[in-house]
C-alpha cells in the first residue's frame, strides 16, 4: 500500500511538473519573454564583479509624460510633484529629480512654462519623446527638427555652450523600425537621430513587445545597421568615444522573482514600470538594485532607471506622486544611503549618460563631478546647475 501511495504521489508531481514546464513555456512565448530570455539566463548565470568599498546607487525616473494639451492637470500635477520631491533628499542634500520625456508632436506654450518652471527650479530635466508612424527618413527628419526648435524656444535640448544635445524616448516603443512600419518605419531611425544631436536612447526595456532588445540590465552603444532593431548588437560605451558607434542604449532593470500568485506563475517580472496596477513598493526597490545595471568594470556605480506614464490619468498619477511612491522614496533611502554600504544619487537621464561615460573611462573620484560632463547642462536649468557647482567645489 505504502509503494502504490509513494508511486501515486510521485506521479502527480511529475503531473505537476510537466503541467507547470508547459505553461510556462507557453508564457514564455506568449509574452514574448523569449526575445531576452537567453540573454536573462547569461546575465543571472555571470558572477558579480567584486566591489571594493561602497556602492554608488543613481536613481533616474523617465516619465513618458503626456498630459494631451490639458494645462489645468499639468499646473496640478507640477504643485503635486514639487511637494512629493522636497520630501526626498539623495546624499547631497539633493531632491528628487525627474525627467519629462514630453511628447514632440504635443506642442503647447504654457505646458512647456510649467516644465521649464520645474527645471529651472532644480526638479529634473526635460527631454525628447516622440510618437511617429508610417515614416520615412525625410518625413521623421521634419517631425524632429521641428519638435527640437520648439523646445529650445523653451531653453530644453539646448545646452550652456550651445549644442543641440538631448536624450530620447520611442513613443510607441519602436525604436529603429523594431516593432513595425505603422509605429515607426524608419530603419535608420539611430543614425537619424544622432545627427540631430541625440546621444542616448532611454526606452528599454519593453517587454510583451517585438521591440524588446536581446539584452538584459545593460547600458551599451549601438551602431546603426540598414536592418530594424539595430540595437540587438552591443557595443562598449568605447565605441562612442571613437565613432564607431551612434547612441548609448541605456536600459532599466528586467528581473525576475518569486511570487505567491498562481496567475503569474509564482514569477513577478519587474520591468521597472509605475503604474496603477504595479505601484513603487520596497520589495521593488530591492529588486531594482539586485538588477545590478552597471557598466562593465564599474560595479561600484549602479543605475536605476525606472519609467512611467505620470500623468496619462488619475490613477497612473497617485502611483507615482502618492503614498506608495512616497514610501518607496523614504525606503530607497533609509535602506541605500547609509554612507557606508551604499550611497544615493538623484540623477537626470543626461546626468545619468555623463555618469555612465565616466564609469566606461574608469574616471577616479567623486561621480558628482561628472553630473556635467560631456553633456554639459541645458539653459533652462544653468541657473540652478551653476548653484549646484559651487556647492560642490566648496
Amino acid at each position: 500500500m505504502r509503494t502504490r501511495r509513494s508511486r501515486l504521489a510521485l506521479i502527480a508531481v511529475c503531473s505537476a511538473a510537466l503541467l507547470y514546464t508547459a505553461l510556462f513555456v507557453f508564457r514564455v512565448y506568449d509574452r514574448k519573454y523569449n526575445l531576452f530570455m537567453p540573454a536573462y539566463v547569461r546575465w543571472a548565470m555571470t558572477p558579480a564583479e567584486p566591489v571594493n568599498g561602497p556602492t554608488h546607487v543613481f536613481f533616474l525616473f523617465v516619465d513618458h509624460f503626456e498630459p494631451d494639451y490639458n494645462r489645468p492637470k499639468t499646473e496640478a500635477w507640477a504643485q503635486r510633484y514639487m511637494a512629493l520631491a522636497d520630501r526626498h533628499h539623495d546624499s547631497d542634500g539633493r531632491v528628487l529629480q525627474h525627467t519629462w520625456f514630453y511628447p514632440g508632436e504635443q506642442d503647447d506654450g504654457p505646458i512647456l512654462d510649467t516644465l521649464h518652471r520645474l527645471m529651472s527650479r532644480g526638479y529634473g530635466e526635460v527631454e525628447l519623446h516622440l510618437h511617429h508612424g508610417d515614416d520615412d527618413d525625410a518625413s521623421l527628419t521634419w517631425q524632429l527638427k521641428n519638435a527640437i526648435a520648439d523646445f529650445q524656444h523653451h531653453g530644453f535640448l539646448k545646452t550652456v555652450d550651445g549644442r543641440t544635445c538631448f536624450a530620447f524616448i520611442h513613443g510607441n516603443f519602436s525604436l529603429d523600425n523594431s516593432d513595425g512600419n505603422w509605429i515607426c518605419g524608419v530603419n535608420d531611425e539611430i543614425q537619424l537621430l544622432r545627427k540631430l544631436g541625440c546621444y542616448a536612447d532611454f526606452t528599454f526595456p519593453a517587454v510583451y513587445m517585438n521591440s524588446q532588445p536581446a539584452s538584459v540590465n545593460s547600458i551599451f552603444a549601438v551602431k546603426d545597421d540598414p536592418l530594424p532593431k539595430s540595437y540587438n548588437r552591443m557595443l562598449p560605451l568605447s565605441a562612442l568615444e571613437d565613432g564607431s558607434a551612434d547612441l548609448m542604449m541605456f536600459e532599466g532593470p528586467l528581473i525576475f522573482s518569486p511570487s505567491l500568485t498562481v496567475r503569474r506563475m509564482f514569477l513577478d517580472l519587474d520591468d521597472g514600470d509605475i503604474h496603477a496596477a504595479m505601484p513603487g513598493s520596497p520589495r521593488r526597490v530591492d529588486n531594482w538594485v539586485r538588477a545590478n545595471v552597471h557598466v562593465p568594470g564599474k560595479p561600484d556605480w549602479v543605475f536605476i532607471k525606472i519609467f512611467t506614464h505620470g500623468i496619462s490619468g488619475e490613477k497612473e498619477e497617485d502611483a507615482v506622486l502618492g503614498p506608495s511612491f512616497d514610501e518607496t522614496l523614504s525606503y530607497l533611502e533609509r535602506q541605500y544611503n547609509d554612507g557606508k554600504r551604499y550611497i544615493l544619487h538623484y540623477v537626470t537621464a543626461r546626468e545619468a549618460y555623463n555618469l555612465a561615460m565616466a564609469a566606461a573611462d574608469k574616471l577616479p573620484g567623486p561621480p558628482e563631478q561628472y553630473y556635467d560632463r560631456p553633456i554639459p547642462p541645458y539653459v533652462a536649468s544653468a541657473p540652478r546647475s551653476s548653484e549646484l557647482s559651487v556647492k560642490r567645489e566648496n
